[in-house]
């Protein structure tokens, strides 16, 4: 039997998501793996900026799929492997979370989505760090406040270009959205 046809739609990954999700794998990529500052036990990093940007502009599906595999990459390049699994859980999750929630979103929504997605990097990160990697419970809190820079950061980069390009080129990304997510005015 067959299934109605917007069933059959909603799941559909078009190959222009699929070439916005590459291309915004080498754009996190590259703001993670070449902007690192050293922390205690890693590196904190600017592609939180790049992952929110592209999670609001392009939706959850290019947010989960560039927030998990850019970092992770990131990490293996730079010898913190070690991070890898959790950074592909952690920053995919972030991504998602924040296209799910700020695509073509308000303002407050994009607040809100950056505030869930760095609850979500602070307090992974800290887990991962003490249960698994057992650095240590000290050297654990040591790294929460470089964290928190890095997603309040990444919040405040990521709300202000998605701004911008929203303002600077409304037309062009209303062409990239699929006709049955476009809002009438």
């Amino acid at each position: 039997m067959d299934r109605p046809r917007s069933e059959q739609r909603r799941f559909e990954v078009s190959p222009l998501t699929i070439a916005l999700a590459g291309v915004m794998i080498a754009v996190v990529f590259v703001a993670t793996r070449f902007i690192q500052v050293p922390i205690p036990s890693g590196y904190i990093h600017l592609g939180d900026i790049a992952i929110y940007t592209g999670a609001f502009l392009f939706g959850p599906i290019v947010g989960g799929v560039s927030g998990a595999l850019g970092p992770m990459l990131a990490d293996l390049t730079s010898g913190y492997g070690q991070y890898a699994p959790a950074t592909l859980v952690l920053h995919g999750l972030q991504g998602f979370l924040a296209g799910w929630i700020g695509w073509r979103a308000g303002f407050w929504r994009l607040v809100l989505a950056t505030v869930l997605g760095g609850a979500i990097i602070v307090v992974g990160y800290f887990l991962w760090e003490v249960a698994l990697l057992r650095i240590g419970l000290a050297t654990a809190i040591a790294n929460l406040p470089f964290n928190l820079w890095q997603v309040t950061t990444g919040a405040i980069g990521g709300i202000a270009l998605t701004v911008f390009f929203r303002r600077t080129y409304p037309v062009v990304l209303a062409q990239l959205r699929p006709a049955r997510f476009r809002r009438e005015a």
